[in-house]
């Protein structure tokens, strides 16, 4: 709902998508320009669930946020929440100045040219093509999500089974108006053929470089004449709010920069502020869960500044919340949600901060899984050390150990320390709240509690590795395993208490580097560590096997197919040569392979070697070879003597026709006989 202006980068072609038609239907409607005032629409309400989805209109509006899609310079919200806590009046101003009103211009040139190719894409927007985004605008708006929430009771910050996004719009609550899409006294305005029989006007999208979209504004005023400007009137439902005594409003300001929102409450004696969180890094997607997920501890989260917020008594005894957020423009994507836990509870008394049931206990110990710089402590673990009236995130945390630990607490608020080699380390940490008040401290040890190495870096299966105290440890538990690109073997679990080895199975390793994968158990002595070592552990690959199944000959075409197998499980490429050069191709098809149809007439008589090479990807190579003899292809075959006649059977004697051509075959033979005399 508020961050109906807001938008994340995208590049030109997503906005030009139906999304972005979508974006640019709930920034215009029909308007009078210069109007900034505008009365509630008294229709009955209708309430909406916003559900996402589908490809309807409703179903597309209503996956969509316009912050996704759409980048203004500058807007104001003003949401004022009935006195039933059911509904709240929306009324927001938006500002596109300078190269934005540009953008604007275009994605709606670009959008139409998707929906008409023969009025849209030419550049320039239309009184038409405006007066159509206008016809559906309200519509669309009303299915969007509003992406705020407001829910009574304890205070939370989302994760499972948390619906914190409970308001929506009614449906024919919301109006939308615009000034300046087309301005009207434009340099460069002109007329055009209206698809409606209207009055039709149009201007560039992008102006020339003089910028005058206002002829009767001189350019040495400095005024941006090509601005847009859009208002927002709308009443959005608040779903299932009930106690306005203990409630928490929270905000997704996801990519929100330049603006400002003011929530007004009714008045509700003794309501104030309890807490605030700006809680960064999740960005509220499209297709995200944003009911579930990974919640941050109530006082935990630790902003990056960027958001800003106020709280103001009125004169009628209401309070108004005011939220400013001012991402830079240059660090989207990010995301961000903001919290505000509100009570009518008295303000509790300021005790000392205390350690929690989950905090180390005196004397635990902190491994690492190497000697050297270490975070050995992340803010996630150290915010649920303690518990405070107040933010835990305003408590002061002081750890204190010898100079050559280095003790640093970094930005994030996680402690760093050189964590030493081959013996430990003591730190002493307590936590102090703003008024001086102390947890008092805790003394627990750092250092390496162990090694890894191996007898041999070839892999094996199994394969040994040896584990190896380095220091005075109390004993663990671990687990154990071999991991390659992610992909873990089966573990072990052992109770160190002294050097071991210990046999993992590589059943499932690929060819290549395997690293080993170690967990410390956390115990109520020994803090938990989990690593990935890199001992240098490869392995090697195995050449594919290659089979000859059949041979055979069709006429003059010979083939020959046969099986393959890799013992790695690696795809094999196969090549063929004949007499040592390389020709044709050889085909695969699950575990076999074959040859073309050779057609060994145009070879040589005599015996060819035929030979299958198949290569797997770590380059280990396999063949097979076959002699093939062509000979009979070039066999000459043997004359057959003509049948004998019947009168040769009967008589012997050549029949009377058949005189004169002995007699030329024997004159001829005379001839032939002088000549090679």
């Amino acid at each position: 709902m508020m961050r109906a202006f807001a938008c994340q980068c995208m590049d030109r072609g997503a906005i030009a998508s139906v999304l972005t038609f979508l974006m640019i239907l709930s920034m215009l409607a029909p308007s009078d320009q210069g109007m900034d005032d505008f009365d509630h629409l008294e229709d009955e309400p209708v309430r909406m669930d916003q559900l996402g989805g589908g490809g309807s209109l409703e179903d597309q509006c209503g996956s969509i946020t316009f912050e996704n899609l759409f980048e203004y310079t500058h807007a104001t919200f003003d949401i004022v929440v009935n006195e039933d806590w059911g509904s709240a009046d929306v009324r927001a101003v938006a500002w596109v100045n300078e190269t934005l009103a540009d953008d604007l211009r275009v994605s709606m040139d670009e959008f139409m040219a998707e929906v008409d190719p023969n009025d849209g894409g030419d550049s320039w927007i239309s009184t038409d093509e405006r007066e159509f985004f206008r016809a559906l605008a309200s519509e669309c708006i009303e299915h969007t999500l509003t992406r705020i929430g407001i829910r009574d009771g304890p205070s939370h910050r989302g994760g499972g089974g948390v619906d914190w996004k409970n308001t929506s719009w009614e449906e024919d609550g919301v109006d939308i108006q615009e000034f300046n899409i087309v301005p009207i006294r434009h340099s460069q305005i002109r007329e055009c053929t209206s698809a409606f029989g209207n009055d039709c006007e149009e201007v560039p999208v992008i102006p020339d470089e003089n910028r005058d979209c206002d002829t009767d504004i001189a350019a040495s005023q400095g005024v941006d004449e090509c601005r847009i400007k859009l208002w927002l009137n709308a009443t959005a439902d608040i779903h299932g709010f009930f106690d306005s005594s203990n409630f928490t409003l929270v905000l997704n300001a996801s990519n929100m920069s330049g603006a400002k929102l003011d929530f007004t409450f009714p008045i509700t004696q003794d309501l104030r502020l309890d807490l605030w969180d700006e809680c960064e890094g999740r960005d509220v997607g499209l297709d995200e869960e944003t009911a579930g997920g990974q919640a941050p501890l109530r006082g935990s989260c630790i902003g990056d500044g960027s958001s800003t917020y106020s709280i103001t008594e009125n004169a009628d005894g209401s309070l108004t919340y005011s939220l400013s957020p001012d991402s830079p423009r240059v660090d989207w994507p990010l995301g961000e949600d903001l919290f505000a836990d509100f009570t009518t509870a008295p303000i509790p008394v300021d005790d000392p901060p205390e350690w929690t049931d989950v905090a180390p206990p005196e004397g635990a110990w902190f491994p690492s899984p190497n000697g050297g710089q270490h975070v050995w402590a992340y803010w996630e673990d150290v915010s649920q050390w303690f518990s405070d009236e107040g933010s835990v995130s305003n408590l002061d945390v002081r750890c204190t150990g010898a100079p050559s630990l280095q003790l640093s607490e970094g930005g994030d608020r996680s402690w760093w320390a050189e964590i030493p080699r081959g013996n430990t380390a003591e730190v002493s940490c307590e936590a102090v709240d703003p008024a001086g008040q102390s947890t008092g401290s805790r003394t627990w040890n750092l250092g390496v509690p162990f090694s890894l190495s191996t007898s041999t870096q070839i892999l094996s299966d199994p394969h040994p590795i040896t584990i190896s105290p380095t220091s005075d440890w109390p004993d663990l538990e671990i687990e154990i395993g071999l991991i390659q690109d992610g992909q873990s073997s089966p573990t072990s679990t052992i109770t160190f208490t002294g050097e071991v080895t210990v046999d993992l199975s590589s059943s499932n390793s690929l060819p290549g580097p395997v690293e080993v994968w170690v967990s410390v158990v956390d115990t109520a002595e020994v803090y938990s560590l989990e690593h990935v070592y890199d001992i240098g552990l490869s392995k090697e690959s195995a050449p594919p096997v290659l089979t000859i199944v059949n041979t055979e000959w069709d006429g003059s075409q010979w083939s020959m197919q046969g099986q393959y197998s890799d013992p790695d499980g690696e795809s094999v490429v196969f090549s063929m040569s004949i007499d040592g050069s390389q020709t044709g191709s050889v085909s695969s098809t699950g575990n076999t392979w074959s040859t073309p149809n050779i057609n060994f007439e145009l070879w040589s008589e005599g015996e060819h070697g035929i030979t299958i090479e198949g290569c797997d990807t770590s380059g280990k190579c396999s063949e097979v070879f076959q002699i093939v003899n062509n000979s009979h292809l070039f066999d000459e075959p043997e004359p057959e003597l003509p049948a004998p006649s019947e009168e040769e059977d009967e008589g012997g004697l050549l029949p009377a026709v058949g005189l004169p051509i002995v007699t030329v075959a024997a004159v001829a033979a005379l001839i032939y006989g002088r000549r090679r005399g």
